[in-house]
């Protein structure tokens, strides 16, 4: 949310100086009557000047959050923490075991009771959908539960596109 007000406060200011510097007036009257009454009230510069170094300061002072998603779960040890990118390893090398699997990214929603996957797949032509989306579902939730112990609540696959399997040649 910050991004965005601070870049639509970019652009405007980018969009002011653009009209003050292609010979338009009123920005530039805009500016200087704005200066003008900042100069003729100090307690209400004042003011304003303290508001605005406040918000600076609590944007700036405001702790930063990681960045790196990780995923919760508990073991007799204490507490486990798994990378955004090894929960899809887990997922991704579950589902391609399947035959009839070619490729699967995967993205995760983490709920309340537990894990939500989407599993956008690429399926080998010929293959029964609903049976190989079936299998897989049941496959990834019970390898992410088997290998993390996080709770999966739902596997939702979106078939891309299907493609012929390549043979081998032989010469």
């Amino acid at each position: 949310m910050l991004a965005y007000a601070l870049g639509f406060l970019l652009i405007l200011g980018a969009l002011w100086i653009l009209a003050i510097a292609t010979g338009w007036g009123l920005p530039y009257f805009l500016l200087a009557q704005g200066l003008n009454w900042l100069k003729i009230n100090p307690w209400e510069s004042t003011v304003v000047a303290g508001l605005l170094l406040l918000l600076g300061l609590l944007l700036f002072m405001r702790p930063r959050e990681n960045t790196e998603r990780a995923y919760r779960t508990s073991s007799q040890g204490g507490d486990v923490r798994i990378s955004h990118e090894a929960l899809q390893e887990i997922i991704v090398r579950s589902a391609t075991t399947l035959p009839g699997v070619i490729e699967v990214q995967a993205s995760l929603r983490e709920r309340e009771t537990g894990l939500e996957i989407l599993a956008f797949c690429q399926f080998e032509q010929g293959v029964l959908i609903p049976q190989t989306s079936g299998e897989l579902q049941k496959k990834v939730k019970q390898d992410v539960e088997l290998y993390t112990g996080i709770t999966v609540i739902e596997v939702k696959v979106l078939v891309r596109r299907l493609q012929k399997a390549y043979s081998a040649r032989v010469r």
